[in-house]
């Protein structure tokens, strides 16, 4: 009897220990699944280094040099998407005595771009030169960069530079048999590539009559009818 006695506070410290243990083995855990939970609720944004972004932003930029018969020439930063007429929308539009006809608006612009819009004058005077057979279209031909010149294989001159020619000069014929190539693009109907074939047949044949250019190839009765008011031997 004496050692039940005896056996009732050993029992009573060892359930009060466990009991101890187990409120600290609970506080530890709830501590931590509310340090976890609170964590992970939370979204961490590393900031982006003004250095990166600035490069990012320059990466989707170009500068674009503009000048010439535009109302506000200067140097313009746009999206590297953009083309030649978006530029120049950006620069406030054209003047009225712009001439637009040997640049390329649809051309897709790049870094560095130097635009030059001629004026009306800068055009006619190029076109009416006749000095030199071999003259094309484009007038980056003067040592003068203009990266929104048509190109070589694309010259062709539009029928509205053919139709202000005709006014200007009504009475004024072409000489199928001394005419520069420049000239001879000139007349409807009349590309790179006929006026080429008509300057080969005549280093060989001399045209006799305005009729004997149907003889060049590619040019028949429908291209003859609508030059043969213009043309001359």
């Amino acid at each position: 009897m004496e050692e039940f006695e005896d056996l009732i506070p050993k029992r009573k410290k060892l359930f009060i220990f466990i009991l101890l243990f187990i409120s600290i083995l609970l506080i530890g855990a709830g501590s931590y699944f509310y340090y976890f939970y609170h964590m992970t609720d939370e979204v961490i944004e590393e900031p982006i280094e003004k250095d990166t972004e600035e490069t990012l932003i320059e990466e989707e930029k170009y500068m674009i040099d503009i000048k010439g018969e535009i109302k506000k020439p200067g140097v313009y930063l746009l999206d590297k998407n953009k083309r030649v007429i978006d530029v120049i929308k950006e620069a406030g539009g054209l003047t009225n005595d712009a001439d637009t006809s040997v640049n390329n608006l649809s051309m897709k612009i790049k870094d560095e771009m130097v635009i030059i819009i001629y004026s009306k004058k800068q055009i006619n005077d190029f076109i009416e030169t006749k000095n030199k057979e071999e003259e094309k279209l484009e007038k980056c031909t003067d040592q003068i960069i203009n990266d929104s010149c048509i190109t070589n294989s694309d010259i062709n001159i539009s029928q509205d530079i053919k139709e202000e020619k005709t006014k200007n000069d009504p009475n004024k014929k072409i000489s199928i048999n001394s005419a520069s190539k420049t000239e001879l693009m000139t007349l409807t109907g009349i590309g790179e590539s006929k006026a080429d074939k008509i300057i080969e047949y005549r280093k060989i044949n001399k045209f006799q009559t305005i009729e004997d250019i149907k003889k060049v190839s590619g040019i028949g009765d429908s291209i003859f009818e609508k030059i043969k008011d213009s043309i001359t031997t």
